[in-house]
């Protein structure tokens, strides 16, 4: 439920499912949201369900218990496994105690054996390049104003971003954070102000529409080796393996990969670009939490610097140690980590309610002069905007579309019947599928033209 949603939007559900007196199932690969709303966790582990009595956070701790005393109870019956086999070997032939080791064959035959516990993913250990060593100033940006015609989206902003800076850019939908991150990247430039770039920096830039810039015909192991990086194939096989990416799997074609391999095609490819600052755009969007994690651990070993746009808060705790959020038409900064920036807002919320104030957060009115425009769209909207606004229309419409289409193949999905007849679900599942990732790029679209 929290895919697409911004963390406004994604605590009001934690807060409508607080209140919720019925029964409710989550799918979800977002932690923090599954520790804030659910009170049991079930995991699917080797075709069965496995309960857990408490949230995700509770899941983890308890899961490592039960593998400590499971790996232990394997252990020891391998030891016993080891001797009877050992006697059964040394005495099957002799006469005085084949009996015996009959009994033992026997009784090994009818052992219900202990599984080992399965191995977590791999920790990831990769090596950082950088082509330069840049200087302590990455970027300056000045008094910078931006406009989409007459929709103010920043007003005189300032920007320093130093050498080694983790930063997270976060906020509601619409507020620019992919404009600005666009701005930092100099992909498009201020209405007003300057963009300095820092000496012998090396930008990389992820964002979704990337995965459309993979070649569909290139395996994954080629479209690694294409991206500009010294590495060997053993080296690239290597990074593609943190990824999740092992053995045959990295002759796959581009092409028949799901949107969250993609995805971490892409990342890979960005993280071994030897660029000195990274920008990445919502880089967990499709990504499990194995992946995520596996993410994590690369931005940890990261000796660069980033800023990650994100709404997934574990991830922002564990990567980031400056927030940036946009609050009355300028980015401001918080010198911290995101639970720290959560508690801050918290308490500035309630001393202006104390106060009798509106929130600080609460969205702003345009400026006098911004207003006057908008009042008379007929007069000042050029015609991008008209276009703009046009096509923003007919997005919401396919999307209201697409979504319906969603619900009847969840709908047939759901209908155990459909599983009797192989070809019906194939076709819907296809159908499914496509259908998804229509609406991915929509939703993105939506967003872009939100923001003109």
């Amino acid at each position: 439920p929290t895919n697409h949603l911004d963390l406004p939007s994604i605590k009001w559900i934690e807060n409508y499912l607080a209140d919720y007196e019925g029964a409710v199932i989550i799918v979800s690969h977002d932690r923090e949201f599954l520790d804030r709303t659910t009170n049991t966790t079930v995991e699917v582990l080797g075709g069965k369900l496995v309960p857990y009595a408490g949230n995700y956070t509770y899941y983890l701790e308890e899961k490592e218990e039960r593998n400590l005393i499971q790996k232990g109870a394997f252990e020891n019956q391998q030891s016993q496994i080891r001797a009877a086999e050992r006697f059964i070997e040394r005495f099957k032939a002799k006469a005085s105690k084949a009996k015996q080791a009959q009994s033992r064959v026997k009784a090994l035959d009818k052992l219900e054996r202990i599984e080992d516990v399965a191995q977590d993913a791999a920790k990831i250990n990769m090596k950082f390049t950088f082509k330069v060593e840049p200087g302590r100033h990455v970027l300056r940006m000045e008094h910078v104003t931006k406009k989409y015609d007459q929709k103010l989206i920043f007003r005189d902003t300032n920007v320093h971003i130093e050498r080694g800076d983790k930063i997270a850019l976060i906020g509601a939908n619409g507020k620019g954070k992919s404009t600005l991150m666009r701005l930092v990247a100099g992909t498009e430039n201020p209405t007003e102000g300057k963009h300095q770039l820092g000496h012998n920096v090396i930008m990389s830039f992820y964002a979704q529409h990337q995965l459309e810039s993979l070649t569909l015909d290139n395996e994954i192991l080629q479209e690694m080796s294409e991206a500009g990086s010294k590495r060997n194939d053993m080296e690239l096989r290597s990074v593609l393996g943190s990824f999740l990416f092992t053995g045959e799997e990295v002759f796959k074609k581009i092409k028949v990969l799901s949107g969250g391999e993609k995805s971490r095609v892409a990342l890979a490819k960005t993280l071994i670009s030897e660029a000195n600052f990274l920008l990445l755009d919502e880089p967990t969007n499709h990504l499990d939490m194995v992946s995520v994690n596996i993410l994590i651990q690369a931005l940890e070993q990261y000796e660069g610097t980033f800023i990650v746009i994100s709404h997934d808060r574990f991830f922002v705790e564990n990567v980031a140690t400056k927030i940036w959020y946009i609050e009355d038409f300028q980015l401001k900064e918080y010198p911290g980590t995101y639970a720290e920036y959560e508690q801050w807002q918290e308490d500035r919320e309630k001393a202006a309610k104390k106060a009798g104030l509106p929130s600080p957060s609460a969205p702003k009115p345009q400026p006098k002069e911004e207003k006057k425009v908008e009042a008379a769209p007929a007069k000042t909207s050029s015609p991008d905007q008209k276009k703009a606004l046009r096509e923003l229309a007919e997005v919401e419409a396919n999307i209201d579309k697409l979504e319906k289409e969603m619900a009847i193949y969840e709908k047939q999905l759901a209908d155990p019947k459909i599983y009797q007849n192989t070809s019906q679900l194939k076709d819907t599942t296809v159908k499914f599928e496509q259908t998804k990732k229509e609406l991915v790029k929509l939703n993105d679209r939506w967003e872009m033209l939100a923001e003109m």
